[in-house]
């Protein structure tokens, strides 16, 4: 690279290239090439012969070395030159010696001048030009700079997720105010209580939540702001003139290492309000009131708390940390191939099996467009082709593309129904052989399959696409 100005360039030809000092009784060698005598002397130190040339590597079977007298006349001439003229405003000069500074010690990050190098204090330490050190630690910063504004970025976008999920809490839990008022306008005064103490729970339980998202934001606003620092000063630091950019540059650089993104708890949403109404004989009087009371009789007393089994659910569907919902996934997860694990078709087991008794459960199925529910036999056939019917080990009923619902008998009965069931209500009686399903709205009966169980059945769930959840049933205790 050429040098900034004449005067540069005639000091760098009067220097020699192994103690960048002015040459000291400079000799030439057989190549041509000019150093000081104790300098090249003490680079030949310990050989007999083969002498290098520590510039172009060229080798010299003899030790000739041969004095250059004009080279030393011109140093000479070239020194006092430098010390009559006016030393630039910008040139680094070491406070010690009065030297340029053209080196950087990496041991105590710091830039020195030839005779600082020879020093005791810097002999023995790795030392490199300034334009080298420059430009690596230039490298170094820009490597940090990436994943700093990278990380920035996944925070900004986690909060602004975050602040989502708040106003979808807040939007949720107004429409379950408004519906808890409705459902219990005609209980009046002997309801009022229990509606009070309902309104109480789902406002504590969403305050509990968005106190957790809160702290979640408040945590995230953090990093943010100092990953923001972080990154306006390292990006000062690298525009910074060399002997700034330098110093205290490890501190940079390990204040950039030592910036880790703390992901925050994820939060869930959901609202498990339950209920249990506190006085069950006035309860009765008004469930028969209503007509449903035989129901309640009938199914409330064996309800079962049902969750799904992640070890059976297919790798497209998404399962909810409490076990009680499932959507279906964009991508497919990366869990183990198990021999419980369906492959083929989006399905999922629940957890609980049954050898004996009754058991009731409710999936709310809203607005998707196909889905299968019921039962089946733990033992049935989880890879490949899967056939939904009884001689298969399957006891199910499913909406097909929201046309119409369909028990998958063999061959499949369909069902004429008015309005598709929002949620489904399923009734396992194992020692009298039925599975029996109901529209969990209207309590309306919806089919019944017969057939002898002796093995143990577990709850079967089928989505294509949306989401299904498994609904708390009040029970009759």
């Amino acid at each position: 690279m050429a040098a900034a100005n004449p005067a540069e360039s005639l000091r760098d030809e009067a220097s020699c290239s192994i103690c960048l000092d002015y040459f000291t009784d400079p000799v030439t060698t057989d190549c041509g090439h000019n150093f000081c005598r104790s300098c090249i002397t003490q680079s030949w130190e310990g050989r007999d012969t083969n002498y290098p040339c520590p510039q172009c590597r060229a080798m010299s079977p003899q030790r000739n070395l041969r004095p250059n007298r004009q080279l030393a006349n011109m140093t000479e001439m070239v020194k006092n030159l430098s010390q009559t003229s006016v030393r630039p405003k910008e040139e680094n000069l070491c406070e010690e010696h009065e030297e340029k500074l053209k080196l950087f010690c990496e041991e105590d990050q710091k830039m020195i001048c030839i005779i600082c190098r020879e020093s005791r204090d810097h002999k023995s330490h790795t030392v490199i030009p300034i334009k080298e050190a420059v430009q690596e630690y230039k490298e170094k910063l820009k490597m940090h700079l990436e994943p700093l504004r990278k990380n920035l970025e996944d925070l900004l976008k986690f909060k602004s997720t975050e602040e989502k999920k708040a106003e979808e809490l807040k939007s949720e839990t107004q429409i379950k105010r408004q519906k808890v008022e409705s459902e219990f306008e005609e209980l009046q005064q002997f309801l009022n209580k229990e509606k009070q103490i309902l309104l109480s729970r789902l406002e504590k339980e969403e305050k509990k939540i968005l106190q957790r998202i809160m702290e979640n934001e408040t945590q995230l606003e953090e990093q943010s702001s100092s990953l923001m620092q972080l990154i306006t000063e390292i990006e000062e630091k690298s525009q910074q003139p060399t002997n700034e950019l330098l110093k205290d540059v490890k501190d940079a650089l390990s204040r950039c290492e030592k910036m880790k993104f703390l992901e925050p708890e994820v939060v869930s949403t959901d609202l498990k309000m339950g209920f249990q109404l506190s006085y069950p004989q006035q309860l009765k009087k008004w469930i028969t009131k209503f007509g449903v009371f035989d129901w309640w009789m009938e199914f409330g007393r064996y309800t079962v708390n049902v969750t799904l089994d992640p070890e059976t659910a297919v790798p497209d569907l998404v399962l909810s940390e409490d076990g009680k919902s499932v959507r279906s996934g964009k991508t497919r997860q990366k869990v183990p191939d198990t021999p419980q694990r369906f492959v083929t078709y989006p399905i999922v087991l629940g957890r609980e099996g049954f050898t004996s008794g009754r058991h009731y459960w409710e999936v709310e199925v809203g607005d998707v467009r196909d889905w299968t529910l019921g039962v089946c036999e733990d033992s049935v056939r989880r890879k490949g082709l899967v056939t939904l019917s009884p001689g298969e080990g399957f006891w199910t009923l499913g909406l097909w593309n929201n046309q119409g619902c369909w028990a998958l008998t063999s061959p499949q009965t369909s069902l004429p129904l008015s309005e598709i069931p929002q949620a489904v209500g399923i009734l396992l009686d194992y020692e009298a052989g039925k599975v029996s399903f109901y529209d969990a709205g209207d309590k309306s009966h919806l089919f019944t399959f017969t057939d002898t169980f002796t093995g143990k059945l577990r709850p079967f769930f089928y989505l294509y696409v949306g989401d299904m959840r498994i609904r708390q049933v009040p029970s009759w205790n």
